[in-house]
């Protein structure tokens, strides 16, 4: 079910006299079935049914306006030409992930078609399978890199329904133009059938190993190995590919996970390429936060749309 956006949410500190200092000052509303807005596009997917289902920790259902609240306050540094709109949630209820899922895939192609720039708020990763059809059905000629910072593979088979740890696989199951780029693998929380598909599908990845200790330098030069392989780019990153030290509010705690600073300039090189053409959060669970994790993954979309300007 589809919920247009709500500027009630939209409120935050603000000086006197101010009006375009702030985020929550410049954030604009929309409703995606009468208009598509150019610009970034919030749109959330309040889901963490995929989560349950995966046996993770549930509460990832309340994660987009975790993060809305922690972007309120972001600092204005671009001009009134790049437009910030909040076009609201696709909520998920019931037995309905995979009609979601599909609901969330149209809205996602419309706004790529519109010219626009998804920031998808999640929400358990059952988001990204949405996310990556929307790209693909978008680009059914084109060379669709996926990048997925993630401890994960999220290859899991799924015989009784989508969940958050089957979306790669089925995007793979669908589509033969998929060019896959897990970044953060754990080989301890991934099973051996899943490095035999990556195998067997020709695919790479970087480890959580060659995250933490490769060169930036070495690192940089797969990113740019991988940009050049592809024509459209779409990035998820995972919260959980954080250490819990810094990311304690996810599905699944990470007690061997990457810093900021691991993550930033891989985002950034992949951004340069001009090829990113969306970007989603997952796994953001609030139950299990104190507000770390919603501002680091406000920090993400910061970053993310002042590449847009």
């Amino acid at each position: 079910m589809y919920k247009p956006g709500n500027k009630s949410i939209w409120k935050g500190r603000q000086d006197a006299g101010s009006v375009r200092d702030v985020w929550h000052q410049v954030v604009e509303c929309a409703d995606l079935n009468s208009k598509i807005p150019k610009g970034a596009c919030f749109l959330g997917f309040c889901s963490d049914i995929g989560v349950k289902k995966n046996l993770g920790r549930t509460g990832a259902v309340d994660g987009p306006d975790a993060i809305r609240r922690a972007m309120v306050n972001l600092a204005v540094h671009f001009d009134e030409s790049q437009k910030i709109t909040d076009v609201g949630d696709v909520v998920v209820s019931g037995d309905q992930l995979e009609n979601s899922q599909r609901e969330l895939a149209r809205y996602v192609e419309a706004m790529l078609k519109n010219g626009s720039f998804p920031i998808l708020l999640g929400g358990g990763h059952e988001i990204s399978y949405a996310h990556g059809k929307g790209v693909l059905d978008s680009f059914p000629k084109k060379k669709v890199g996926i990048v997925n910072f993630d401890p994960h593979f999220d290859l899991r088979e799924y015989p009784q329904g989508a969940h958050s740890g089957s979306w790669a696989r089925q995007l793979f199951d669908e589509y033969d133009n998929v060019h896959y780029f897990p970044i953060g693998i754990n080989e301890a929380v991934n099973i051996a059938p899943m490095f035999e598909l990556m195998r067997k599908k020709k695919q790479s990845f970087i480890s959580m190993e060659e995250l933490l200790t490769e060169s930036k330098e070495d690192l940089l030069a797969q990113i740019n190995y991988f940009n050049e392989q592809v024509d459209i780019i779409a990035i998820t990153l995972d919260l959980d590919v954080f250490s819990a030290g810094i990311a304690p509010g996810v599905s699944a705690v990470n007690p061997y996970g990457a810093l900021p600073h691991h993550i930033k300039p891989l985002m950034n090189e992949l951004h340069k390429s001009g090829k990113v053409v969306s970007f989603d959060v997952a796994e953001m669970s609030p139950p299990y936060d104190d507000g770390r994790t919603a501002k680091l993954a406000a920090s993400f979309i910061y970053d993310v749309v002042m590449f847009l300007t």
